[in-house]
């Protein structure tokens, strides 16, 4: 079975490099237009997928609706793959982010994510994963054998923390790794293992 999975399109708040964890913020028309482009690449080279899954969060719902314009499939909401919670940081920049001591602990979780320890209302590591693996045993290792093609629309950093749990990246190699907007990923899984296709691949 193939599991593709992808960060939703550019946000203004991408674009200004503001954090936006839980945050509710809609795509952009950048945003919308790469989707589009994605989307028509996809569907051009005949890949339709048999089960869709969407964070809750509008720039990633929409983003899977664009994903599955061309043809009629359910998208199934779930929380469980919604960003990751960065408490008081969301709204914040990454430059402010990087100089204020009041988020000493929190700008590790892009910085050095060994040493990161949840704070101001972040989530913890514990809880982000565990979410993500609950999400894998429960959703989509009972789809092998019954889906080809499954498509995840979620975010940077659970696009992170799938490759985390289902490939065994380690902590620091979590942070390294750039997700960009739409980038499209794969894994496979055969007989309830998980393997790397490709990573971040822009059509």
């Amino acid at each position: 079975m193939n599991i593709y999975f992808m960060r939703h399109g550019e946000t203004d708040w991408n674009s200004i490099r503001k954090i936006q964890g839980s945050t509710d913020i809609p795509l952009n028309q950048n945003g919308i237009d790469l989707a589009e482009k994605v989307s028509k690449a996809v569907y051009e080279k005949g890949l339709i997928f048999d089960s869709v899954y969407s964070s809750p969060l509008q720039r990633a719902l929409k983003t899977a609706q664009i994903m599955t314009s061309h043809y009629d499939v359910e998208i199934k909401i779930d929380p469980r793959i919604k960003e990751f919670l960065f408490g008081q940081a969301e709204g914040v920049t990454y430059d402010e982010l990087r100089v204020n001591p009041k988020f000493s602990s929190l700008k590790n979780w892009f910085l050095d994510p060994a040493n990161y320890h949840a704070e101001l209302g972040a989530e913890s590591y514990e809880d982000f994963f565990g979410r993500i693996n609950d999400f894998l045993e429960t959703e989509i290792k009972p789809l092998e054998g019954k889906a080809e093609n499954v498509l995840i629309v979620c975010h940077g950093g659970v696009v992170r923390g799938l490759f985390k749990v289902m490939c065994g990246w380690s902590i620091e190699h979590f942070a390294q790794v750039k997700i960009p907007n739409c980038g499209l990923n794969l894994v496979s899984l055969k007989d309830g293992k998980y393997s790397m296709v490709y990573s971040a691949k822009e059509l």
